[in-house]
This record gives C-alpha cells, structure tokens and sequence, in this order.
C-alpha cells in the first residue's frame, strides 16, 4: 500500500500563521456556533421522521422520533454525544448523523449539544452529557421512551463522553436510575498518557485528520490548559514529554497500556509505512518530562472519567460496540480498550474497518459515500437494534 504524507494540523497551524491569521489555536471560537432555536433542523424536511429542537437539563438537544408509533407505545432511546475534540461540532453538524441513526434503528434519538472547550473544559463536557442522559432514564415517559431501553453512542471525543457517562451512572448507585443497555463507541478517545502507541507512530503524520500533534491539542484543551500555550503543550505531548517515564514502563498504567494486549498484527507500526516516513523528525529521546506540564495534568490524565482506559474497574458498564477504524491513530486506543473491557467481563464486540476516522458521518452527497463508511453505519445500526 502506498501511503503519501497528505498534511498535519501542525502544518496547517503554521500556515494559519503565515497567513497573518495567527495561529489557529487563536481562533477556535470562530469554529464554535451558537446554536439557533428559530431555525428548523435541516432533516426536518424529509419528512421522515419528527425532527425538532428542544432543550434537556437546560442543555440544546435535537430529538428526532419515529412517526409511526402507536397511542401510548413507549419506543426504545438514544443519547448520541458528537465527536470534535471537545471543541468542534454540534447537533447541526451531526444532524444527518443523527437522522440516520433514528431511521435505521426507530429509536427516539437524543443529540447532546453540550458545550465546548476551551471555555468548558473537562469536567463541563461530561456533565452535560451525563445531566441529558439521566433526565432521559428519569423521564423518558415524557418523551416517548422506555427508560428500560436506552444507550448512549459517540465519535471520537463523543465516544470519550459516552464511556464516562457510563461509568458516572454505575458509580451513582444511589441515584436508582434504570441501567444502560448498551454503549456505541466509534473509534474512542480513551487515554492521553502515550501518543507513541504503534497507530501514533504508523499514521500520526501522514494522515490528515488527526495528527499526533492535532491530538494532542484536543487533549490539552480538554484538560482545560492555558490556551495560548496549546501548540507547546501539544509539541511535548506527541513525544511523550508530559509524563514521567516511569509512568509508561513501571506503573499500573503501563499494564493497561502493554502492547501485548493489542493483536498481533498491531504491535509494531508496519514496516513499509514506517519506511515512508522515515525522514520525519524524530522525538528526542534525551529530553526529559516537562515536570510543570506533568504537575498541572497529574490528576487529570488518570481521573477515569477523563481517560476511561485509565479506570482500575471498567465492571458494570453495558454490553458495547466498539467501531475501530484501521487507519486512524486512535485505533490501538480501542484496541486496548476493548481488551479491558473483555478482562472485566463487559460484553463487547469489535468492528475493525479499513476506513479512517469520520468515515460514517454522512456529510456529502450518497453517491460520495464510503463503503467501509456504509458498513459501519450498518454494523451500528445492526448492534442497537439486537440490544433493546
């Protein structure tokens, strides 16, 4: 296979700059959009399904229901949280996303509008996530919904959410709210201790979107860092200069990071790919963990709402899906988690597709659509409706 180096987000930053635009970690706000109650949802001109906005726990949503439903049915419920890097996308974004998944599925579907970093970082994001998803399980009645048959799903960062919300509600016993029946997690962003994983090195910088570098940002934005100094801390971050060495060799956190405990193939980076990015600078391997980034991020990279891979319990979650796309540098980070989940005894079944990440969002016209894209849409699709 031939890989050609397409770009980086670090490329594109120092474009912004010799652009006179300044950094583009300058202008993440320009990326954000308020959302507009007056406007109707695109989808809701198909005619399909009722489609409309609402807001849950004083957070934006857009609820799509299936309009076929009898006097009384109570129908089973989604609550899909949007990927973005905890600072892009929203429910107009995802909106078709979202359509889609209420079609194939005749589930009353939820999409969570919660709000963004950097001005919300963690643990905003999860809280507004976790308040819409309990109100669905404490009055889903209201909505339509059997609060006996909800799951939760999300991409990326929103498969990120979605874990933690899981695990908020099992550790919230006394709440007494209906459990999960299953979690949807598409290519999740799981942890933020090694970004040398083998998918980090073999894609990081020859796959557009993400770069180890754009990962990084996300994280250091998530964790609520200084957000002038984003493009230093994500420079220390792909090299693995935020954390103790120790940390990735001789820690608890190591076992749930040991390569062993990926398959076979993905142990190494291949060879062929490695070959084409071989001029690419390499870390420097002398240099040491920046001890004030570490101070400032110690709690938060091993709190397990923040990282689900580095939860010491992942028991009691629901039955999951895990979508995993091969060439994709969060890919061993579902590899990896996949692997805790079985060892908790956590039903899960793996999707590996030969796509790349957002190869299921429907964004462009049918005819643009990915194959492996359609195939995950199915397999999702397929998953949720075996688990109501």
């Amino acid at each position: 296979m031939s890989i050609v180096h397409i770009g980086s987000e670090k490329f594109k930053f120092e474009l912004c700059k010799w652009l006179g635009y300044g950094s583009a970690f300058d202008n993440i706000e320009t990326l954000q959009r308020e959302v507009d109650s007056s406007v109707p949802p695109w989808t809701a001109s198909f005619g399909d399904l009722d489609v409309s906005r609402d807001k849950i726990a004083g957070i934006d949503v857009m609820i799509y229901r299936p309009k076929d439903v009898s006097p009384g049915e109570l129908l089973p419920g989604l609550v899909f949280f949007h990927g973005g890097g905890w600072i892009t996308g929203d429910i107009d974004f995802y909106d078709r996303t979202a359509h889609n998944f209420a079609n194939c599925t005749r589930k009353v579907t939820i999409s969570v509008n919660y709000r963004l970093a950097p001005k919300y970082p963690f643990p905003v994001p999860l809280q507004d996530c976790f308040d819409v998803t309990s109100h669905v399980l404490k009055h889903g009645k209201k909505l339509g919904i059997d609060v006996n048959r909800v799951g939760v799903a999300g991409d990326s960062a929103g498969g990120n959410l979605a874990v933690a919300v899981g695990l908020k509600l099992r550790d919230e016993k006394e709440s007494k709210l209906p459990p999960l029946k299953y979690q949807v997690l598409v290519y999740p962003a799981v942890q933020a201790h090694d970004f040398r994983l083998p998918s980090y090195l073999e894609l990081g910088e020859i796959m557009l979107f993400p770069s180890s570098f754009g990962m990084a940002a996300y994280w250091a934005f998530y964790m609520g860092l200084d957000p002038t100094k984003i493009e230093k801390y994500a420079a220390l971050m792909k090299d693995n200069h935020h954390v103790p060495p120790h940390l990735l060799t001789d820690s608890k956190y190591a076992k749930y990071l040991d390569l062993k405990n990926l398959p076979e193939k993905f142990r190494k980076p291949r060879p062929e790919v490695m070959e084409n990015i071989a001029t690419l600078k390499k870390p420097d391997e002398t240099v040491s963990y920046d001890t004030e980034l570490y101070d400032r991020i110690k709690e938060t990279i091993t709190n397990p709402l923040f990282a689900p891979l580095m939860a010491d319990d992942l028991s009691g979650l629901p039955s999951t899906l895990l979508l995993i796309v091969e060439f994709d540098v969060l890919r061993d980070d579902g590899l990896l988690f996949a692997h805790r989940l079985r060892e908790a005894g956590v039903k899960t079944d793996v999707y590996l597709s030969k796509g790349f990440h957002g190869e299921f969002l429907h964004l462009l016209p049918q005819y643009w659509h990915s194959k492996t894209g359609e195939r995950s849409i199915n397999a999702m699709c397929e998953f949720m409706k075996e688990h109501e």
